[in-house]
């Protein structure tokens, strides 16, 4: 049997994914950012100083990936904790002030990968890509949140 990996969505998927991953990354290396911090920032430079509550609501990500996420960053001097006076449990997330004027840089060296990305296609394609793509994330998020459920008297013995 001739094995031909490019012919399976999910090899072509996850290698667009991984190459995509790469080219932001290096992109992204020199102003001391990782691609996992970008909706982190890209919230926070719209409404800086919230909790990490608020940012769990509007992510899509695990509490802990967050968690995880906040204390890199906070290791990489983009954001910093303070003690929310409202209600001790809780701290204030915030850029700092490096990480505040990082954001024309960072909004570049994304449309430079989308440049190149997009190169030669068109308006109708990229919308196209965009459109069907939304789609079978949707399909995805209903497929994870119907459980199957099996009555015990439908298994077979």
């Amino acid at each position: 049997m001739h094995y031909e990996p490019d012919t399976l969505f999910f090899n072509q998927l996850s290698l667009f994914q991984r190459l995509y991953a790469r080219s932001l990354s290096s992109r992204l290396a020199p102003l001391g950012v990782h691609p996992g911090y970008l909706g982190v920032l890209h919230y926070l430079w719209q409404a800086d100083g919230v909790t990490q509550k608020t940012l769990n609501q509007v992510m899509a990500v695990e509490q802990a990936t967050l968690s995880n996420t906040l204390k890199r960053m906070e290791r990489d001097g983009l954001i910093s904790r303070t003690p929310n006076a409202e209600d001790k449990r809780h701290h204030i997330i915030s850029l700092t002030p490096r990480a505040a004027t990082l954001k024309p840089q960072v909004m570049q060296a994304i449309g430079d990968l989308r440049a190149t990305v997009n190169t030669g296609l068109t308006v109708s394609d990229r919308r196209y890509f965009k459109r069907i793509m939304h789609q079978m994330t949707e399909q995805l998020e209903s497929d994870q949140s119907d459980p199957l459920f099996l009555l015990l008297d439908e298994i077979p013995e």
